[in-house]
């Protein structure tokens, strides 16, 4: 399977190999060391580490802030590089910025981040090379770059939502196993009762007759005529007792493995390093305990995912003498002062319905606690 951060290893590798590329020159200018040529350098330098530090990081949700610092930082750098060389070149490196800012920025802010960049690129091509006498070269280069600029944003745009429409299907695969493990212990457990049922009252039925029958045949019989038919009268009940210990224990064994299900929806999570508490047989026999459960961990799996901008998440599932206890948390940012939306309040009614508990610490991060009677 292709991740997201397989395609962060991609865009970090073409902008390192477009940053050595632009290493070459300096490279070959190592014997004029002078004052704009040591800004250049430095230049050059810091723009390949804040490159590195933010490829480094994308994909976290907490990293919005310096991120916005961080591309701020490259395009100062391109500007930079543009009024000291006192040309373009800095428009290579303002193409790596425009392959950066789909995986940084929602769509808007990421037109805006790149209009300004071409707009203060475009008003220092104004003056870039002035004593030139035909500056048509420049304006053709600056018009190439914008060409060229906007493309490799549509394209990273493009990547990005294709990526994220994986993550997205990936998600509701993994749900619908998670659901396919309880759907199959249903089933089980259905054709079990099924099965018990026919046992008890097909053979359970008809030995009982025939039992009480070869009771009535012994009083009636004499000698040795008599010893066969207690003999029979003595399996009979015998096999009705197996029969009625097979009904049982077909009855008995109606569990679903909820350990499992949770483990399968916590399976590939994307952005999430994952700490998993769970039992390897956690047998639940109520059905619908088992499937309030899973609805309740995948609703606060999807919230930490979509709103909690955190990087670690941690699922407990634990048994007591009168309870089932599920612990999900997160270090992301916590409830603050937003409102429960409709999955938060539909998960509530479902565990209420249930007569559980629902409990939310809400401090560096969030951090729910589930506890149904059993």
């Amino acid at each position: 399977m292709v991740y997201r951060y397989s395609h962060i290893r991609l865009i970090r590798l073409a902008g390192l190999i477009i940053w050595l590329s632009l290493s070459i020159p300096l490279l070959l200018q190592y014997e004029s060391f002078n004052r704009p040529f040591n800004v250049y350098l430095i230049s050059h330098v810091l723009f390949g580490l804040v490159f590195w530090f933010v490829t480094n990081n994308i994909g976290q949700m907490s990293f919005k802030l310096k991120a916005w610092m961080s591309i701020v930082m490259l395009i100062v750098l391109v500007l930079v590089i543009n009024h000291i060389t006192d040309s373009g070149t800095g428009i290579f490196y303002a193409l790596i910025i425009s392959v950066l800012l789909a995986w940084l920025f929602p769509l808007r802010q990421s037109l805006i981040l790149l209009t300004v960049c071409n707009l203060l690129i475009g008003f220092q091509f104004g003056y870039i090379g002035s004593e030139l006498e035909d500056r048509t070269q420049s304006y053709v280069l600056f018009f190439i770059y914008l060409g060229v600029s906007v493309f490799s944003f549509i394209i990273s745009l493009v990547a990005f939502r294709q990526q994220n429409a994986k993550e997205e299907l990936r998600m509701l695969n993994t749900e619908l196993k998670a659901t396919q493990v309880l759907l199959a212990d249903s089933s089980r457990i259905n054709e079990r009762l099924r099965i018990s049922r026919e046992l008890h009252d097909l053979i359970g039925h008809h030995l009982t007759a025939l039992t009480l029958n070869l009771e009535a045949a012994s009083h009636m019989t004499d000698g040795k005529p008599q010893s066969y038919v207690k003999k029979a009268h003595s399996i009979a009940r015998l096999l009705l007792s197996d029969v009625r210990e097979v009904v049982g224990k077909f009855r008995q064994s109606g569990t679903l493995d909820l350990g499992l299900a949770i483990k399968e929806l916590l399976s590939g999570l994307p952005r999430l390093n994952v700490t998993q508490e769970i039992p390897d047989e956690f047998l639940v026999e109520d059905p619908k305990l088992a499937q309030t459960i899973l609805r309740c961990a995948q609703e606060l799996i999807t919230n930490t995912m979509k709103h909690a901008q955190a990087n670690h998440l941690k699922v407990k599932l634990a048994r007591s003498e009168h309870s089932v206890v599920l612990v999900v948390q997160d270090d992301g940012i916590g409830l603050g002062q937003s409102k429960k939306g409709n999955g938060m309040t539909g998960m509530a009614e479902r565990v209420k319905l249930l007569n559980g508990q629902c409990v939310y610490e809400s401090g560096k991060g969030l951090k729910c606690t589930l506890t149904f009677p059993v």
